[in-house]
């Protein structure tokens, strides 16, 4: 890209955000809002907006925007601040401390090379025994990027070369079955757990201060453990119809996963130490209810454990500018999303969109709002700002037609994940798979489309039936 073209974009970048929230700030007032419920739309909206068009890195746009929220009076510095102080924010900071540590211990590794010497004698067998390492990471690590880049993705790289499925003509091997099939795992397994992706805890948190339900670790858990693991087990044998790899039994990646157990040796004690803290913390949170301790307890307390035992050095805490940039990106986002809703704006928009749909009856309303929110996500860039901007709106909008509120909450978050399927740029993982070339984007886009749409579908026929009988409704 040549200087004046990056200029212009820089330029674009910058006076979009700008634009949209001078331009939302003037506009006539509705009837039914204050002046600093309108203002804070505003704000909110510009936030979103340099989201997605990155004229600074989103650490630092969140920290303009709590500024320009406290300067022009519209939130106090307290109410600009208090999303510090949220559970959520330092739960998914301790997931980064323990995702830290699968990384850094090597178990993380382990755990996909022992999948692989398991179950990896037929292109199947790959994909699930991947599948089933991202689904262990998941409640671990929400960083997807981290969890299927950093670590699934590489394997599946290797053993693509292996088996000798490059881009091109080679790639209907297997290369682009396990390609596609690794891609769409992510969405599903970090939908099953609280602390399965970044969002999540923001979705759980904007249904307690927006909703008033509170969605504890293991309530999230339970509601969507049955539909997400019905789509984990089927979606799979879609691709698989779908791309027909023309490798079907594959002993040479098999023995790969037993040559790479034998290269890592014995467990070490940070990978022991991590493994412990791992299980110790699905415990206390799969119990939470028992103990009376929150999730976020629990998470601080695996922390402290992690530091105590040096399973995780806090100098390499430090280098991850990932778990520090959340810490900044999620207080703020959280604090304008309480203030959207204490000001009023939530329910005045709630009321308006109800009006529209309205008529459709409460299953009606609440099934076609949750296909709205799937595929309005090929505007968005990043899950995180997708759930930010609709999941309150959208949510509230199906409780108040009268759908059950904890079956909404959960759904939107189930579908918060699935969403991110659609596209290359709608989630971490997706730049990284895209990139390999086994796909041009038409193609790509309608692969995507197919296992989305059928993952959605799944999830309300399996979960319609699951909520029932968990008396949701």
């Amino acid at each position: 890209m040549s200087y004046e073209s990056s200029k212009k974009k820089s330029l674009i970048a910058v006076t979009i955000p700008i634009l949209i929230g001078v331009v939302i700030w003037l506009l006539p007032i509705p009837m039914g809002l204050t002046p600093k419920a309108w203002h804070m739309l505003a704000i909110f909206a510009a936030t979103i907006a340099a989201i997605l068009t990155q004229p600074l890195p989103s650490g630092a746009v969140m920290m303009v925007a709590v500024c320009v929220a406290i300067f022009t009076g519209t939130l106090t510095e307290a109410q600009a601040l208090s999303g510090f102080a949220n559970g959520t924010v330092w739960l998914i900071f301790c997931a980064y401390i323990l995702s830290l540590g699968f990384v850094t211990s090597g178990l993380g590794k382990r755990i996909a090379y022992k999948m692989l010497s398991l179950f990896g004698g037929s292109s199947l067998g790959i994909a699930y025994s991947l599948g089933i390492s991202d689904l262990i990471m998941s409640p671990a690590m929400p960083s997807v990027t981290a969890r299927s880049g950093g670590i699934i993705f590489p394997i599946a790289r290797s053993i693509n070369s292996v088996l000798g499925s490059a881009p091109g003509a080679t790639g209907k091997k297997i290369g682009d079955f396990l390609t596609m099939v690794c891609f769409q795992f992510t969405p599903i397994t970090g939908a099953i757990f609280l602390t399965g992706m970044a969002a999540n805890p923001l979705a759980g948190s904007l249904a307690k201060t927006s909703l008033g339900i509170n969605i504890t670790w293991g309530g999230w858990f339970i509601a969507a453990v049955v539909p997400a693991m019905v789509c984990f087990c089927l979606m799979p044998l879609l691709v698989y119809k779908m791309l027909n790899p023309e490798l079907k039994r594959t002993p040479e990646a098999k023995q790969m996963g037993r040559r790479a157990l034998a290269e890592l040796g014995p467990m070490v004690l940070a990978e022991k130490k991590v493994a412990f803290g791992f299980i110790l913390a699905l415990v206390g949170w799969g119990t939470s209810l028992l103990t009376g301790l929150s999730a976020t307890t629990i998470g601080l307390g695996l922390a402290a454990y992690l530091f105590a035992t040096r399973a995780v050095d806090w100098k390499d805490l430090l280098k991850d500018y990932a778990a520090w940039d959340t810490v900044i990106w999620f207080g703020v986002i959280i604090s304008l999303a309480t203030g959207l809703s204490d000001l009023g704006f939530i329910k005045w928009i709630t009321a308006h969109l109800g009006s529209v749909i309205h008529g459709l009856g409460a299953m009606g309303t609440f099934v076609i709002l949750g296909v709205i929110y799937i595929y309005v996500h090929y505007l968005f860039a990043t899950a995180t700002g997708h759930v930010a901007a609709l999941y309150a709106p959208f949510a509230a909008t199906a409780i108040a037609a009268g759908a059950p509120p904890m079956m909404v909450a959960i759904c939107f978050g189930i579908f918060s994940n699935l969403m991110w399927g659609n596209t290359e740029y709608g989630g971490g993982p997706g730049p990284i798979y895209f990139a390999q070339g086994y796909f041009e984007r038409p193609r790509f886009y309608k692969i995507n489309f197919c296992i989305v749409t059928f993952n959605v579908v799944l999830t309300f026929i399996v979960g319609l039936f699951w909520w029932k009988l968990l008396g949701y409704y």
